[in-house]
């Protein structure tokens, strides 16, 4: 596994009040008030506020989380700031975090931060290693916990700091945190301007910075503590650059995937037309009745299940922040059961929950006996059981999306694209008989399959299979309160009916369709026969996706004839101003809102919300750069898609 399992940091306090690390021996804060300490060290040594004002984002990284209390008094000073940025980002690295219960003890200690810690403990994620990205007061505060080994984490960070926090606990007892690795990690991830600030003038610190590329220097200290340092970089890396061009973008297509990446971008203050073929939003794979979402496991815990986690658990925290939204999506988390289909198979689960790496509540095991008791499941072998399951309307979804910025978003009906024109100053986008439909900076591709009807994207490896769905009425499935997946899926009715899929078949052959997904349903269940009179509608649509089962996000590249350089992606050559949202196959409800995120955090100058090695991991141009090192024809052959998992 890439990543050890997490261990919760201990709640206990020391002298009184202060919150003390049993793990490092040490104190979260000084004696004299740890609030007071990021306001004379931390922002004081970087400028703060006067440095956020005026910017459309600015972003602090720190390390050492700890209860979070550097986080919430710079915080709570950008909102009492009136002046600030429209945005703030603030990227932090915890070893050790607290489990929520804790920390609600620990904030109690700090009242006048009440609403902003509540809104914390909200959202606060699972304790899994890896990248967590929360969105706080509305949007306009993000927060991206990276948690476990500080170097590990940072290397894997791809942002543009302007302020760095410097924490964590004494070099004496945490010297991993104030290591040479680290700080050359923050550093790649500099600017001219950027700014550091710590508490402590160790020799050892002061050596590492300037190996790492920083000059500190010392300055007057806070409370008993004579000196603190303050810095500058003292040579910029080679950053990403940041798109400097207007914030107008057109989206080509109305599913999940489109709808998601509008949304994203509107809210970071973008304006964006919608473009579909259809009269309506998600008339494609996103117009299902009810779609399930879950998190996917392997031994080694490989890119596609590390990309599946952190996109459940971001759907999860996105669908409930549409709470104070003028439109909900229509969802529910009830929890999932994945049935076991050969005994290889249940060895590989029972494996996998035994490794302890995982907490409970997001994976654990039923014997056979608990899956026939609890849910009326036949199974041999057992089943895995997702407590953080979940449902979701997909046609909800985007529309919610879609109104949720209002007028920043705009909706074209009846408008098929045609043939994208790369011009001076971005692109035009043509419809059939010489329709010009928009000229804009920024086009993204979120068509699915269609997207290879485009010159731009005919080389990409995209996939398509036809796939059903068959609405049965509830009261036909007793007990099917879940959702279910084995030979099929069933999921939770919703307005009457449960959706069972997904048969692969060929076009037009409903009947066989829904006589093969009633056969898969019957099996699921210990006793079940479903009456003609009990199904519903069978919708057949076309399933788009890679031949890697990952997704295809970001700037689309150019043909491989274009190509002087085949040695890492960054060396690829790209459309300008051209992305694609695509091949999200069976995992749409999983992928989409993370896979919109990313890419807007890439087109605002945003830190991105994963890792640097799943960003690589669904590049589209990955499937170019393999061909051009291993001298293969590009493109290749048509590919079929993988079997579902």
């Amino acid at each position: 596994m890439p990543y050890p399992p997490l261990v919760p940091a201990e709640l206990a306090f020391a002298r009184g009040q202060i919150p003390w690390s049993r793990e490092y021996d040490d104190v979260y804060h000084s004696d004299n008030g740890g609030e007071a300490q990021v306001h004379s060290v931390f922002m004081l040594g970087n400028g703060l506020p006067e440095r956020w004002r005026t910017r459309k984002t600015f972003t602090i990284a720190e390390t050492g989380f700890g209860l979070g209390l550097s986080f919430l008094v710079t915080w709570q000073a950008w909102r009492d700031d009136p002046q600030r940025s429209d945005h703030l980002h603030f990227v932090s690295v915890e070893k050790h975090p607290f489990r929520i219960a804790d920390l609600a003890a620990l904030h109690a200690h700090y009242p006048a931060l009440a609403a902003l810690s509540a809104q914390l403990r909200v959202q606060w994620p699972l304790l899994t290693p890896g990248f967590h990205r929360l969105h706080l007061d509305e949007g306009r505060v993000t927060l991206t916990l990276l948690l476990g080994e500080a170097a590990t984490l940072l290397n894997q960070l791809d942002a543009r700091i302007d302020a760095i926090y410097l924490d964590g606990f004494s070099p004496e007892k945490n010297a991993d945190i104030w290591s040479p690795e680290v700080l050359r990690a923050l550093w790649r991830n500099t600017h001219k301007e950027t700014t550091l600030a710590t508490y402590t003038v160790a020799r050892t610190v002061r050596d590492a910075l300037a190996e790492a590329g920083f000059i500190a220097r010392k300055e007057d200290g806070f409370g008993s503590k004579r000196r603190r340092l303050s810095g500058t970089v003292a040579h910029a890396p080679h950053a990403r650059p940041a798109y400097a061009g207007a914030r107008q973008a057109v989206v080509v297509g109305a599913g999940m995937a489109g709808c998601a990446v509008a949304e994203r971008l509107a809210a970071r203050g973008w304006q964006v037309t919608v473009l579909d073929q259809s009269a309506e939003p998600a008339q494609g794979a996103s117009g299902n009745h009810v779609g399930l979402m879950h998190a996917h496991f392997t031994r080694d815990d490989n890119l596609l299940a590390r990309l599946t986690r952190a996109g459940s658990e971001y759907t999860l925290r996105h669908l409930a922040g549409f709470a104070t939204a003028p439109m909900q999506p229509v969802w529910g988390m009830p929890g999932l059961v994945q049935l076991a289909r050969t005994a290889d198979q249940a060895q590989t689960f029972q494996a996998i929950v035994r490794s302890e790496a995982w907490p409970a509540d997001l994976l654990d095991w039923l014997t056979p006996e608990q899956v026939a008791q609890q849910f009326n499941l036949a199974t041999t072998w057992g089943a895995w059981w997702f407590a953080r399951g979940a449902w979701v309307q997909p046609a909800s979804f985007c529309r919610a999306s879609l109104a949720r910025f209002g007028d920043q978003v705009r909706f074209v009906a009846h408008a098929e694209v045609s043939r994208l024109i790369c011009v001076d100053d971005g692109w035009q986008v043509w419809g059939p008989a010489d329709a010009l439909l928009s000229s804009t900076p920024i086009v993204i591709l979120a068509n699915a399959a269609a997207a290879k009807s485009l010159l731009q994207a005919t080389e990409l490896p995209l996939t398509a299979s036809t796939r059903s769905t068959t609405l049965i009425a509830q009261g036909a499935l007793p007990g099917a309160t879940t959702g279910i997946s084995g030979a099929g899926y069933v999921t939770p009715a919703l307005a009457g009916w449960h959706t069972a899929g997904a048969a692969i078949v060929q076009p037009g052959q409903q009947a066989a369709a829904a006589q093969e997904n009633i056969r898969r349903t019957e099996s699921l269940f210990t006793h079940c026969e479903v009456t003609p009179t009990q199904t519903g509608l069978t919708r057949l649509c076309v399933r788009p996706g890679s031949t890697d089962r990952l997704p295809l996000v970001g700037a689309l590249p150019l043909p491989a004839d274009a190509q002087t350089r085949a040695h890492q992606l960054f060396h690829i050559r790209r459309h300008p101003g051209l992305y694609g949202l695509l091949g999200l196959g069976s995992r749409g409800l999983t992928f989409a809102p993370l896979a919109a995120e990313i890419l807007a955090a890439e087109l605002s100058g945003e830190p991105l919300p994963v890792e640097r090695d799943l960003v690589q991991a669904i590049d589209p141009a990955r499937f170019l750069l393999r061909a051009l090192r291993k001298g293969l024809p590009w493109p290749p052959q048509a590919a079929e898609e993988p079997e579902d998992d």
